[in-house]
């Protein structure tokens, strides 16, 4: 297992999907060596933007022993757990370091919405359950519009005080800049990443460690350049204005529809029911609000 820093531009890879559902393995191993060379320090699989929750444990499982038969690097993965089974989250805990993956960004159990103490018993029995097979690192995931269940200050501390290091870092996707800067200040051991752009600059400004998202799905080498220049104000404003389009047409489906565009690969907008691909005049629309900021696709 890698000990690489966690800090950069990880992309929170999209799926390829067949037309009947399936995960496209040797697509999706296409697609992280392009989010690698473009810039990309790390990969996230099957989270929020990888459609990681209309997938199984099963089916993301193979799909990540597909891509390490085939060479892939594991440990610049940092796949999602993205369950409300706790039996479905220790298998692929286990497997996770198992392949060699960097860490595990873990979605908390979500149905119920579990109070903090709940959060906490579900994180405690995890790590107890797997400790004898896996040492991995565990980053957060705080989405609480989706999950219902969010890390708060507190809640994060209690981890740290029990797991030390297992906790890893945080992906703060609320897009709340001063959520973000807490997190920062609260946790100077923490690599805190945010999930918006245009909270990037001002997050690794202040110390932050980068950002886990969608929009290196496509824009990987200007979210990798604003990472390196944050006072870039003209390339914010440009990434701005893109993930604002990309909102406005569906997130994730968006995403995909642009690189289906891009790399001229009509299944590559194909997303898993109940999300439905981007229509042609809607995706046109896009591409349009996309090369208004300039943007050209990378080779």
């Amino acid at each position: 297992m890698s000990n690489a820093a966690l800090k950069g531009i990880v992309a929170a890879s999209v799926t390829p999907v067949t037309a009947d559902f399936r995960i496209g393995a040797d697509r999706l191993a296409a697609h992280i060596d392009h989010l690698l060379a473009n810039g990309c320090s790390f990969v996230s699989t099957f989270g929020t933007t990888g459609e990681g929750a209309s997938f199984s444990t099963g089916q993301k499982l193979e799909a990540l022993k597909i891509l390490k038969a085939s060479g892939a690097d594991m440990g610049r993965q940092l796949p999602a757990i993205m369950t409300a089974s706790f039996d479905d989250a220790v298998t692929s805990l286990i497997a996770y370091g198992e392949l060699g993956c960097r860490a595990a960004l873990v979605l908390p159990p979500f149905y119920y919405g579990a109070g903090e103490e709940g959060v906490a018993a579900f994180f405690d029995a995890l790590i107890e359950r797997t400790e004898t097979h896996t040492r991995i690192d565990l980053v957060l995931y705080n989405i609480p519009q989706l999950s219902r269940v969010p890390f708060t200050q507190p809640l994060i501390a209690a981890l740290i005080r029990k797991h030390g290091s297992r906790i890893a870092g945080i992906k703060d996707s609320t897009g709340d800049l001063d959520n973000g800067l807490m997190l920062v200040k609260s946790f100077p051991g923490l690599a805190v990443f945010t999930g918006d752009d245009r909270v990037l600059p001002t997050l690794v400004k202040a110390g932050g460690a980068g950002m886990i998202g969608g929009m290196p799905n496509v824009f990987a080498r200007d979210l990798k350049a604003l990472y390196d220049n944050p006072e870039d104000a003209g390339l914010l404003e440009k990434q701005s204005r893109r993930i604002e389009a990309v909102d406005a047409y569906g997130s994730l489906v968006a995403l995909k529809a642009a690189l289906a565009h891009y790399r001229r690969d009509e299944s590559l907008a194909y997303a898993v029911p109940p999300l439905l691909a981007l229509s042609q005049s809607d995706r046109a629309m896009l591409i349009e609000l996309f090369e208004r900021t300039g943007y050209r696709a990378a080779a």
